[in-house]
């Protein structure tokens, strides 16, 4: 029951208005600088490459297209230091630039490169090569080669099988063509390994 004429009128207070949940800001803004992080390093700075055959076995244990292994590229490497005699790096392969080649750097621009049956000479001294991971023997695909400026020479570390820059037509490898150092075999788990750069 209502009084009358009393003056007096109860008022309820408003209830606090609770803020509106945003739910892009509050979830998919994070999700979504999440991806762009990732996409920012895997164009920019890291990537995994998948090695199909074994020309760089033992040093990446790919055998096979069946038995393949990934590594991580580390593209930052090649753009901050100079690229340097026994680096192993990814690149296009000059015959098909659709195709991506892990192969270890042996000739650097200007240089002659001589492949025997048992040694490489670099400008006509004997290269040594004291990793154990590369073959000793280099198979029969042997020659000299100058390399152009602005170029490289490349050979795998398996090199009776390797398919490397003495079989290709097109040589040698442009420093356009260059995406990155392979630094660390992530797959197969069970040989996890840090890539040695030298020869």
């Amino acid at each position: 029951m209502t009084e009358q004429g009393s003056g007096n009128v109860e008022q309820r207070q408003p209830m606090e208005e609770r803020p509106k949940r945003n739910w892009f800001s509050g979830l998919f803004l994070p999700i979504l600088i999440g991806v762009a992080i990732a996409m920012a390093l895997r164009l920019w700075v890291v990537s995994p490459a998948r090695v199909p055959s074994a020309s760089m076995y033992p040093t990446i244990p790919a055998t096979s297209s069946r038995n393949f292994a990934y590594v991580i590229v580390n593209k930052l490497a090649t753009e901050l230091w100079p690229i340097h005699r026994g680096e192993v790096v990814v690149f296009h392969w000059p015959d098909d630039p659709s195709e991506l080649f892990v192969k270890r750097v042996i000739g650097l621009p200007g240089d002659t490169v001589t492949v025997t049956s048992n040694a490489v000479y670099i400008n006509g001294k004997k290269l040594v090569e004291n990793n154990p991971d590369i073959s000793k023997y280099n198979g029969t695909v042997v020659g000299t080669w100058k390399v152009p400026p602005g170029c490289y020479f490349m050979l795998g570390d398996n090199r009776p099988i390797s398919d490397d820059s003495r079989l290709w037509v097109h040589k040698f490898v442009p420093r356009s063509m260059i995406v990155g150092e392979a630094e660390f075999v992530v797959y197969p788990f069970n040989k996890m390994s840090v890539i040695s750069q030298h020869v």
